[in-house]
């Protein structure tokens, strides 16, 4: 009996395997910076500020089948950078943060885009940053600093990425370069570079650079602050499959779409603008779940992050939330910041002309009630940090005026939202996964198993 019952599951095991269904499609979206409140925080915030929404403002990719975390730490630190933890998902091996595409002893290892294109699949690398930025860099280069902007983008042109995009291509100061000398190796090396998604998504047979309209830009611009002509991340994500589902409809594709400006905002401590940013992350991925929809046996689409940035909590005092008075705020705390520079410039230095500007864009006073003692805390930053020193908040990505950053952590309060850092934190993150083999990643507990599992799927 027990070795009949030993034979059954063999049996059983035999016949799971030989009808398993293969990955062909694989969709890996990577929020920057994105923890498991701002995803929670995104559809709060949506349910009181867009009511206009479906399903009551929640993220699509939260209603996944599959709902877990992962740990993100790095090879020296329980806090990781995006360099390190992107390394980890594209490679399945833990390393140095800063390092990108090796391992903590500085050897070079395979990365899914590189397995890929073993597997004659095409591959996809898109972002809102910079196109060899820390998180794209990692799915295709291996360098020993995140900042050798150069040997970054030599890898690009080396490696099998046949879809790539960004907001620009970054450079060094000290390398005396631009983006346009990097444009014209990539036209040598026979790669189709443009600045239109449409044409982008129509080449044929070539490999393709899609770059934002402003190249000294180093970022798309929030989706709070844009106009109808600037280019998005959806844009860039929609040119990408439209490519891949002409280019790669026999051969299956692997695509990463790295929404980094949601990162940027978190280190800046702008509660309403990293939630707009992770909706467009959203509207990304429903592209790709239109995708999904014509190929449901085949397609696999993960969403996650690379680590959590600000320690954002939650309704962290009186057991309340009031997030409909985020709705007020109609600006960036970058876009804010130049507007008060602005004012700075035009003589525009008194009290009236900061309460207005507040009145106007955060809805102080109006629609959002103050206390006494947060205008008091407007009021004296006013005068010593805005008027006698123009103090700057130095962030990662920003320096800001220390008057927006007041401001706009006033009004995060007054949400009863609060951030605990300016910096990326140890916190797990989100990982979300629907379609083909999905169920394995619910065995993801740490970055690496991301790595892993997506080599594992990929390799024949």
């Amino acid at each position: 009996m027990k070795r009949f019952r030993a034979l059954v599951c063999l049996l059983m095991l035999l016949v799971g395997s030989a009808t398993a269904q293969q990955v062909k499609y694989i969709f890996l979206f990577v929020g920057d910076g994105m923890g498991i409140n701002h995803v929670l925080g995104t559809e709060l915030y949506n349910a009181a500020v867009h009511p206009e929404m479906d399903n009551g403002g929640q993220l699509s990719f939260t209603r996944f089948p599959v709902r877990t975390y992962c740990t993100s730490h790095a090879v020296e630190s329980l806090v990781t950078d995006s360099s390190a933890a992107a390394t980890a998902m594209a490679t399945g091996v833990k390393t140095i943060s800063g390092y990108m595409g090796v391992d903590a002893d500085k050897n070079w290892i395979e990365n899914i885009s590189e397995v890929a294109s073993k597997q004659r699949m095409k591959v996809g690398i898109v972002t809102n940053v910079g196109m060899n930025h820390a998180t794209p860099g990692a799915f295709y280069a291996h360098s020993v600093s995140r900042g050798i902007y150069r040997e970054i983008f030599e890898h690009y042109l080396a490696s099998g990425v046949d879809f790539a995009a960004g907001a620009t291509i970054l450079c060094r100061k000290k390398e005396g370069l631009k983006a346009d000398y990097y444009i014209n190796k990539a036209r040598e090396a026979g790669v189709y570079v443009t600045q239109d998604s449409r044409e982008a998504a129509d080449v044929k047979g070539r490999r393709v650079l899609l770059l934002s309209d402003s190249l000294t830009r180093r970022t798309m611009r929030y989706a709070i602050d844009r106009t109808e002509s600037d280019p998005t991340i959806v844009d860039f994500s929609d040119a990408a499959i439209k490519y891949m589902s002409r280019e790669a409809i026999d051969s299956g594709f692997f695509l990463m779409i790295e929404a980094g400006h949601i990162d940027h905002a978190a280190h800046d401590n702008d509660a309403v603008t990293t939630f707009e940013e992770i909706n467009d992350l959203n509207s990304s991925v429903a592209l790709a779940l239109k995708f999904y929809e014509q190929h449901p046996d085949e397609t696999l689409i993960i969403v996650t992050a690379d680590h959590e940035t600000g320690g954002l909590a939650l309704g962290y005092s009186n057991y309340k939330m009031a997030l409909d008075r985020l709705a007020h705020q109609k600006m960036s705390m970058g876009a804010l910041t130049r507007r008060m520079q602005q004012m700075r410039k035009t003589g525009k230095t008194s009290w009236t002309d900061m309460e207005t500007l507040l009145r106007e864009e955060l809805g102080f006073w109006d629609k959002v009630k103050l206390r006494e003692k947060d205008e008091a805390q407007l009021k004296k930053t006013f005068e010593k940090n805005y008027l006698e020193n123009g103090d700057l908040v130095v962030g990662l990505y920003a320096s800001n005026e220390k008057m927006a950053s007041v401001a706009i952590e006033i009004l995060n309060k007054r949400a009863y939202v609060k951030w605990t850092s300016l910096n990326h934190t140890g916190a797990q993150v989100p990982l979300f996964a629907k379609g083909c083999r999905s169920a394995e990643f619910m065995e993801c507990y740490d970055n690496t198993d991301i790595g892993k599992t997506l080599k594992r799927l990929i390799s024949k």
